[in-house]
Parts: C-alpha cells; sequence; structure tokens
C-alpha cells in the first residue's frame, strides 16, 4: 500500500499551532493542574535598533536602548532546557544582534540542546556571525519588507539594502558550504506601503534560494507612531490577488506562505482569556519578564527580572503563578489588550481545549 505523502504547503505551518505534538505539557498542567515549564520563550535581547521600520511593534513598546548583559542572557540559554524548556526565539523588541553576548549564548544553547531560532534584519552580520548563526540555530529569519533601495529605505527608515541583500546571499550561500540544516526565511509585515514589493519580495526569495518568504498581518495596538491604515485594507481584491500571485510562485525549494488565517482575522479573537502563557515565555530586551510583548513595560504583570532572579526563580515564583492565573480567569483579551497576538492561535486551541463541545465521542 502506498504511503499518501503529506501536503508541501504545510510543511512550515505558520499560520496556526504546533501544539498537537506537545500534548504530554498540556495534560500535564491543563489537566493534570501541575505547575509546568513553559515550551517556549520568546526573547528581545535588546531594546535598541538600527533601523526605523515603520509597522515595528518596538515603537509601542518603548525602545530604552537596554542591552541583556552577557552573562545574563548566557545563563538563561544554558539554564532553560534543564527546566524543560525545548525552543528558544531571539526576536524583538530590538534587533537581537546588536547585543554581542547573543554568539557565546548560542553555542551554549546548543550546546545543552535547546532548538533555537533568531529573527534578525540583517543589518549587522558579517560571516563570523553568520556561521556561529548556521551552526547553532534551527532557523534564521530575515524581516524585510522591501526588496529596491528605495522601497527599502522607506519601509525600514535606513539606506542598508545593498549589506542587507549581501548578508542574505552569504547566508544562503555559507549554509551550502557549511552544510547546515539550518532554515532561512524572509518575512514581510504587510502595510500599504510595500503590498507593491510583495511579488518582488516573492521573486527574490525563489531567486536566492531561500526555504520560505511569509507575508504576516500587521499588528495594530493603537500606537500612533507605527503605520495606520483599516485592516479592512485586507479584503482589496487587488491585495489578495497580489498575495494569491505570490503564493503561486513557490518552487519545491521555496515557499511562499501568505498567512491567510491571521490576515483575514484583523485581531479578532475566538477566545476570551489568555489561557496559554503557561506554555509561551516572553522576556524583553532589558531582560523583564512577561505573559506577551503587549504588555511589556507593564510593572503590573512582569513575572520577575534576570537581572535580579534566574529564569527557574522566576518559574516556581507565587508572582509568576499568580500572573498566571490572573490571564487565565480574569484577563479580557477584547477590552485589555489590541493587535494580532503572539498567543493568538495557541490561545484559540487551548480555549478549545478548556471549553469542549457537547456529544464529544461522535468524532
Amino acid at each position: 500500500m502506498n504511503q499518501i505523502q503529506p501536503r508541501d504547503e504545510h510543511k512550515f505551518l505558520f499560520d496556526g499551532n504546533k501544539l498537537l505534538w506537545h500534548m504530554d505539557r498540556v495534560h500535564e498542567h491543563y489537566r493534570d493542574g501541575q505547575r509546568i515549564a513553559p515550551l517556549h520563550i520568546d526573547i528581545g535581547a535588546t531594546k535598541l535598533c538600527n533601523a526605523q521600520c515603520i509597522y515595528c511593534y518596538g515603537i509601542y513598546q518603548e525602545m530604552s536602548r537596554d542591552i541583556i548583559e552577557t552573562p545574563t542572557l548566557v545563563k538563561l540559554f544554558n539554564d532553560a532546557p534543564a527546566l524543560g524548556i525545548r525552543s528558544l526565539t531571539l526576536t524583538g523588541d530590538g534587533e537581537p544582534t546588536l547585543n554581542p553576548g547573543i554568539y557565546e549564548a548560542l553555542s551554549v544553547g546548543k550546546h545543552q540542546g535547546l532548538d533555537i531560532g533568531l529573527a534578525t534584519n540583517g543589518i549587522a552580520l558579517d560571516t563570523p556571525k553568520l556561521t556561529t548563526m548556521l551552526n547553532t540555530c534551527t532557523w534564521i529569519r530575515f524581516n524585510l519588507s522591501g526588496v529596491s533601495r528605495e522601497s527599502y529605505k522607506s519601509i525600514h527608515g535606513v539606506d542598508h539594502w545593498d549589506r542587507v541583500q549581501a548578508n542574505i546571499k552569504q547566508a544562503v550561500s555559507l549554509k551550502k558550504r557549511l552544510k547546515s540544516k539550518c532554515t532561512i526565511g524572509l518575512q514581510m509585515v504587510l502595510v500599504p506601503q510595500c503590498v507593491n514589493q510583495v511579488i518582488p519580495e516573492a521573486q527574490f526569495a525563489v531567486t536566492h534560494g531561500l526555504d520560505y518568504f511569509v507575508i504576516k498581518q500587521f499588528s495594530d495596538p493603537g500606537c500612533e507612531e507605527m503605520s495606520r491604515f483599516s485592516l479592512d485594507w485586507y479584503d482589496n481584491p487587488e491585495v489578495l490577488a497580489t498575495l494569491e500571485y505570490a503564493e503561486k510562485l513557490s518552487t519545491p525549494q521555496t515557499r511562499i506562505v501568505p498567512k491567510w488565517n491571521m490576515i483575514s482575522a484583523k485581531g479578532k479573537r475566538p477566545y476570551d482569556r489568555c489561557v496559554d502563557c503557561p506554555l509561551i515565555f516572553q522576556i524583553s530586551g532589558n531582560s523583564k519578564c512577561y505573559p506577551c510583548g503587549y504588555l511589556f513595560n507593564n510593572e503590573e504583570f512582569c513575572y520577575g527580572d534576570l537581572k535580579e532572579q534566574s529564569l527557574g526563580e522566576i518559574l516556581r515564583s507565587d508572582r509568576y503563578w499568580s500572573i498566571i492565573k490572573r490571564m487565565k480567569e480574569d484577563f479580557d483579551v477584547h477590552t485589555e489588550c489590541s493587535g494580532s497576538c503572539r498567543h493568538d492561535f495557541t490561545n484559540a486551541f487551548m480555549w478549545n481545549y478548556l471549553h469542549p463541545p457537547t456529544h464529544l465521542n461522535f468524532i
């Protein structure tokens, strides 16, 4: 009997969640009531950036130019796997490659068996840094919303397109030379100013052998300094046609992936509480820890500070679990937060898990 092969468009599953493959941890906490470690950590290694992207969520999160010190960062990467953390991503609220300590932390985390992702604007990279990243990371994502000098400068606010383009090509070349298994991709935040770059960027990704190009929604926390437009713009036939055309440019090597579900949701949530916070832990670039990026700088929701406590101490603290309880039982996602959320798909999954339908056995 021939086996049915999985559909290739689901290879990366950007537009959903992967909790089905972590139900052991889900059951431990949500069914058995155990205090668990998160599955994943998102960390901003700094609140400093060398670009000025018009859609940047870091604008809302207040870029204070803090950098997490190397010993604190290395200890986090060393301790996380032993606590039960399975993956960690270096991402906003600043540009992680501006923290010189990340390269030692990456090596330590890899040695400890941690799955690591890294999101970067690609400006501050060079061959030694890329080599370390390719030898330690599961994936690297270049955040890019314009692939000509003019569009790049207007969207990202700096004139570094030539350098970024060269670093992306160098990453792909080094991956082959090092025989690295690291996945390399591009991500665009889709706003009106860059819709004319969707197809050129898809073509750039295919031409240069990237593994994927993902097109995501704009997350609007109501910050006036960020790009302003009605999210109904995503329903324009011209926008939809552009995304559909780009998606068809996919090749066996390079997947072009519009995040259709998130784009169509427009920030509306099919759940009422933040019930997934025990599974995803977030750290700001000033080393303070919170349930999510929207709550960065809100001391009422600060779990703790890695400058003062270890990750293990924070996860075992009564303060951490009291905030978790508040997020799961009292926090109203419809009135107390705004924008498309990092937690949306995992929250929706866990909300359904906790509120099963009737006649459950009639599958």
